[in-house]
């Protein structure tokens, strides 16, 4: 048997022993919970409740009981109105946005286009660094109030994908009253226009809501709701089948395979847009040779990987564009695998003995994936050593630019617009912030600002699937799953449905 199958056993064998370590959680109905609330487990606690500062998924989840966009997502990834009935592409730099007027803040402030400006001033201001990737492309010295209820929104350059990025967590609407009087209780405690008011917060814990009673669109059929915080997945699971919880986000792989035989909850799947990958330093040699990164692609069996990892809840996608996105590229699609190719494009660029680094954060399934990786590259003549390290020094050290080979996730925000997955991980000037391949390519950066340029339509789609060929072909990145978002719901909740995108809304569940 080869090596790297030996490790895909035992990552399986380990797998196998902690799902039947899970399982092991009472199957009981809830009981002594009230009706009339709702519990909901993450996985981390929010650096922060301001919106404009974090854009964590715990902070996403934290926020979106209370705050609002212009536009939202349906559950098909169609761009819907929200705190705005309608809006137009004026010209290439300008959208205009008609508002709703019967929308009150929980403090009792009417909002209007006055709490539209101030938050988009302060999103691509320095409070709003943290959704800066997104936010930058507003032009807010030229976005101006028309009247009370209507607003236009302009960009520095040409950007078709606005739209697409609004229903975003740094695009929402906040109170100018409550970040003017007092910004540092404001960020603490949200003030919306949402269907929930913020209660409070206890840190490492939970945040407490209770539904909005003046809310301007359908109220929630419940009357509080309850985020926990539950870092480790085991507890969660244990949580949610023990009747303590009714929704657990998050849930890994193995964990759902065995909350599939318990009656008392369902298992609910999502196609998402997040892609884990092997990122490449390509600043480094001879990883600045396509030849050496193909070798290296092709001596990974990204199919053995999911089937180890994710047991079925992730798919094969050939670059950062997801099937869930639209203009995904399907023409070439298969997993590359080929060791002796690789042998033969490794001797083609005169590379021997090699030797790289593997870093990843301590993360059970990233290192099980590195382990699985060097058992794969061992194969073919590359020895890896693998380096963990706490999430904050591994991200410390990727910005830095002293890394070789390292696991890595992209793609929360933007479903299903495809620019996120694309502009971001591989525009140069993303480096290091996103581009944390520090991958520089003039004809790249050209294809995607082009991209962004153009409307949506047959154009943009052509354009946005050649990138997908040039990425297939330069390989900058090794995609390795496209991992779907799978969430554990209590047999008796119905009316949730999880996002691709990781940002999950909790106003249309009810109990039956």
């Amino acid at each position: 048997m080869k090596k790297w199958k030996r490790a895909v056993s035992l990552v399986l064998a380990a797998v196998l022993v902690t799902t039947a370590m899970t399982g092991c959680g009472k199957n009981k109905a809830a009981t002594g919970k009230e009706a009339d609330t709702l519990t909901v487990a993450i996985g981390g606690d929010p650096p922060t409740l301001d919106p404009h500062a974090s854009s964590t998924s715990s902070s996403v989840n934290n926020l979106n009981p209370v705050y609002e966009t212009l536009v939202r997502y349906d559950e098909n990834g169609e761009i819907q109105p929200l705190l705005a009935t309608e809006w137009e592409r004026i010209d290439d730099l300008r959208w205009k946005f008609k508002l709703r007027d019967d929308v009150y803040f929980h403090n009792g402030e009417h909002m209007t286009a006055k709490d539209v400006m101030f938050s988009l001033k302060r999103a691509t201001g320095p409070d709003g660094a943290k959704v800066s990737y997104i936010m930058s492309a507003v032009d807010y010295d030229n976005c101006e109030m028309v009247d009370d209820y209507t607003v236009i929104i302009a960009t520095h350059e040409p950007f078709s994908p606005l739209i697409g990025y609004l229903p975003y967590i740094g695009a929402v609407v906040v109170s100018e009253k409550e970040f003017t009087e007092d910004p540092e209780h404001a960020a603490l405690n949200p003030v919306g226009t949402g269907p929930f008011k913020f209660i409070s917060w206890a840190k490492n814990d939970r945040c407490v809501y209770e539904r909005n009673e003046e809310y301007w669109g359908e109220k929630p059929a419940y009357k509080n709701l309850i985020i926990r915080t539950i870092v480790e997945s085991n507890s969660r699971v244990i949580e949610l089948e023990s009747g303590n919880i009714d929704i657990a986000l998050d849930i890994p792989a193995y964990d759902a395979v065995a909350l599939d035989k318990n009656p008392e909850v369902k298992v609910l799947r999502r196609n998402s847009t997040v892609v884990e990958f092997l990122d490449i330093n390509v600043t480094h040699k001879p990883l600045d040779n396509p030849d050496v990164r193909l070798a290296i692609d092709y001596a990974i069996d990204e199919n053995a990987i999911i089937n180890a990892i994710y047991r079925g809840n992730a798919v094969y996608a050939p670059t950062l564009v997801t099937p869930s996105m639209k203009y995904y590229d399907d023409s070439d699609t298969d997993c590359r695998y080929d060791p002796e190719k690789s042998k033969e494009l490794l001797q083609k660029a005169g590379v021997t003995d090699l030797h790289l680094k593997l870093m990843t954060a301590e993360n059970k399934n990233r290192l099980n994936i590195a382990t699985i990786i060097q058992n794969m590259l061992a194969e073919v003549g590359i020895t890896v050593e693998i380096q963990s390290y706490e999430s904050g020094t591994f991200y410390d050290i990727v910005d830095s630019g002293e890394t070789e080979l390292f696991l890595v996730g992209f793609g929360a925000v933007g479903f299903p617009e495809p620019d996120n997955n694309i502009y971001g991980p591989f525009n140069s000037k993303q480096i290091p912030t996103n581009n944390m391949g520090f991958y520089s390519d003039p004809a790249l950066d050209d294809m995607l600002n082009a991209q962004r340029a153009t409307s949506d339509g047959p154009e943009r789609e052509a354009i946005i699937k050649d990138i997908q060929k040039y990425l297939r072909k330069n390989i900058p990145v090794i995609p390795l799953a496209n991992t779907q978002q799978v969430v554990g719901v209590r047999s008796n909740v119905e009316g949730f449905l999880p996002t691709p995108a990781a940002s999950h809304f909790y106003d249309k569940a009810y109990f039956k």
